[in-house]
Order: C-alpha cells, then sequence, then structure tokens
C-alpha cells in the first residue's frame, strides 16, 4: 500500500511538472506571436505589405507545412498567427496615416 502511495505521488509530481511546462510553452509561444504581429504591423505601417498580404504569405506557408508533414504544433502556430492577422487587417487598424513630420511654415 505504502509502494502505491508513493508511484501516485510521484506522477501527481511528474503531473505538476508537465503542466507548468506546457504552461511556459504557452507562454512563449503566446510572445512569439506577439512579436510576428508587432512586426507585420510594422512593415503594414512603414506601407511595405499589407497585412493581408501578410496573412495570404502564412497561408502558402501552411499548405506546404502541411503537404511536408511537420508537425502540427507548428502548423497550429502558424494558423493562429495568420488568422490573428486576419482579424486585425479586418479592424481597420493598420491603416494609420502616414506623415512626414511637422511641415514647415512658408515665409514668402
Amino acid at each position: 500500500m505504502l509502494t502505491l502511495v508513493e508511484v501516485v505521488s510521484a506522477q501527481e509530481k511528474d503531473i505538476k511538472a508537465l503542466k507548468m511546462r506546457c504552461q511556459q510553452l504557452e507562454e512563449r509561444d503566446q510572445a512569439v506571436m506577439v512579436a510576428f504581429t508587432t512586426f507585420f504591423h510594422v512593415l503594414a505601417a512603414g506601407r511595405v505589405a499589407k497585412l493581408e498580404d501578410i496573412a495570404a504569405i502564412l497561408h502558402n506557408i501552411i499548405k506546404v507545412a502541411q503537404r511536408e508533414a511537420y508537425p502540427q504544433e507548428s502548423i497550429r502556430f502558424l494558423e493562429g498567427l495568420a488568422s490573428m492577422l486576419r482579424e486585425q487587417s479586418g479592424s481597420g487598424t493598420t491603416e494609420a496615416p502616414m506623415h512626414d513630420g511637422p511641415r514647415p511654415e512658408s515665409k514668402d
């Protein structure tokens, strides 16, 4: 009976450690997604690319990853990133007007 309690205790510790590791990985994934979306927004704000175009490129990458049998976790990450970009581009938040700064007044 004591051995059974020790085994259960060890399994509980392993489960707790696994839960902590999963949480760390999820937080890391979220941080990476935020960094990527920020980068894509910078590109969009700088008129380098539109978020819709970047999302389309990500969808092409996803198709290739699925065809090449990449890990499902990686594919899900890319899908989440593409959907975040699609949501942001649909909300119209990326169309910030670009200004060259204050214009000097004419002194004629």
